[in-house]
């Protein structure tokens, strides 16, 4: 009740205001009610304090605003900075697994040159790794194709370990295999014609059917006579009807008879490569002119020369 019958008091008043100009003529009043002017002045102080808190609400959102804008572009720096690297081990993961193909064709196609079979091969891991494109994914494709390129390059790893010692025993192999082929008597030894073939003929001095037990290639006297395959010189002189005769031990079961020579070039007990000189061409011993009477005995058995001889 108070408050009411104090409004209704300040109804009742009022301020004054007296302008007085320099002249001191023209003097004007204004006044004004109380509860008018109080009204007026708290609606001023609310709008003012509204104002305030707006302007510094505003400010913090722009700050807000450009902070988040800083952060984003940070974040899509690093994303991008991300996804390059992840193209580019992508990309070394697509180049090793090509190097990976190319030295197991290059394997292959090594043995297959020198007769080895490919060794047993165990499932790839890499058939089941999962694939790089990233629609298959989903959301989070970045982190997933970063998992997935971590377990492709465990993999390459154990394939690089697994090619490295496969390349360490293909090396061994092939050596013991080129060792081997160059043992094989299968040079042509010496320049000429083949008179005479492996098998059954009539012989040129009984003129009845015999087993021929090698080849007869003709030339002129003193053409040379090469080992057929690397060896050791197992004899080398006189025998018998075979004139002076070198005979060549190969390893892996082969020995490579030469007959009736003019010449032996070579001691028993020499090491001879393919392609030496070991004798000269003649005809000594039981023979109707010049020519090279060769063997090749093949774990104990004589086999026919043609069937192993390489012709250029």
């Amino acid at each position: 009740m108070n408050f009411f019958v104090k409004l209704r008091e300040l109804r009742k008043e009022y301020f004054t205001f007296v302008v007085i100009p320099h002249s001191g003529k023209g003097t004007r009043q204004f006044k004004f009610n109380k509860v008018m002017l109080y009204a007026i002045l708290g609606i001023s102080t609310i709008i003012c304090f509204t104002l305030v808190v707006l302007v510094i609400s505003l400010a913090n959102t722009n700050y807000a605003l450009h902070t988040s804008l800083d952060n984003v572009y940070q974040l899509e720096q690093l994303s991008n900075q991300q996804k390059q690297e992840i193209d580019d081990l992508k990309n070394r993961t697509s180049t090793i697994n090509q190097k990976l193909t190319a030295l197991g064709e290059l394997e292959e196609k090594v043995r297959s040159m020198v007769g080895l079979k490919m060794p047993a091969q165990t499932a790839s891991p890499t058939t089941t790794s999962r694939s790089f494109d990233r629609s298959a994914y989903g959301t989070d494709a970045d982190e997933l194709i970063a998992e997935d390129s971590d377990a492709n390059l465990e993999v390459l790893a154990a394939e690089m370990d697994n090619k490295i010692d496969n390349f360490s025993d293909l090396i061994t192999d092939v050596d013991d295999q080129l060792k081997v082929l160059e043992a094989r008597p299968d040079l042509v030894p010496t320049n000429g014609k083949v008179t005479s073939k492996f098998g059954y003929r009539t012989s040129p001095f009984t003129r009845k059917r015999q087993f021929h037990q090698g080849i007869d290639i003709a030339n002129d006297k003193g053409t040379p006579i090469y080992a057929a395959g690397t060896g050791i010189v197992t004899f080398s002189g006189w025998n018998a009807g075979y004139g002076k005769t070198v005979i060549i031990s190969h390893g892996n079961g082969y020995r490579s008879v030469y007959a009736h020579n003019n010449e032996n070039l070579v001691e028993a007990g020499k090491k001879v490569k393919k392609g030496d000189i070991i004798a000269k061409m003649g005809s000594t011993g039981k023979s109707t002119g010049p020519h090279l009477h060769f063997e090749v005995h093949s774990k104990g058995e004589q086999i026919n020369p043609e069937n192993i001889l390489i012709r250029k």
